[in-house]
């Protein structure tokens, strides 16, 4: 009985870390790493969010800027208004209805955003699946948020933890 605990609980912990990711970054060669720190030595403006053909949820799309706000302040990159602009293009979105989450956990699916962030000439991606009870999509979208700023923290030549 112990072993199945023990066993559950890792798969469960396992499962959790994989949810939080962080972004997909391709190396740029390294002259073009120059142009891009340099860019974004004065900060980037504030995040835009192209959802596409996707209806994400205010209460979503405030979670992602709040991370995202949060993480830069972190990380020492000022959002201004004359910074380098910055774009997500959502590409995968999904959600689970509350009640299904809670009634359901995992035999209800996940939520689940993916997309692509355009700064200073460039690109990465970014991703996050949430499977839990207990988060929804606002873990998702804050997962989002914060990788998004850790991925314009690593361009800007910022360490990031």
């Amino acid at each position: 009985m112990k072993v199945r605990a023990i066993t559950t609980s890792l798969i469960g912990t396992l499962l959790l870390a994989a949810c939080a990711g962080s972004p997909s970054m391709t190396q740029l060669p390294p002259d073009r790493g120059h142009d891009v720190t340099v860019a974004l030595a004065n900060g980037v403006g504030d995040l835009q969010i192209d959802s596409g053909s996707f209806e994400i949820s205010d209460e979503a799309k405030k979670e992602l800027l709040g991370a995202f706000h949060t993480e830069m302040t972190k990380i020492g990159v000022p959002v201004t208004p004359t910074g380098a602009p910055v774009t997500l293009h959502v590409s995968e979105f999904k959600t689970r209805p509350v009640a299904a989450r809670i009634l359901l956990g995992v035999l209800s699916g996940s939520d689940h955003i993916k997309g692509t962030v355009s700064v200073a000439g460039t690109g990465f991606d970014v991703a996050d699946t949430g499977v839990s009870v207990v988060g929804g999509l606002g873990v998702v979208a804050r997962n989002v948020g914060t990788q998004t700023a850790d991925g314009i923290g690593q361009l800007a030549g910022v360490t990031v933890k």
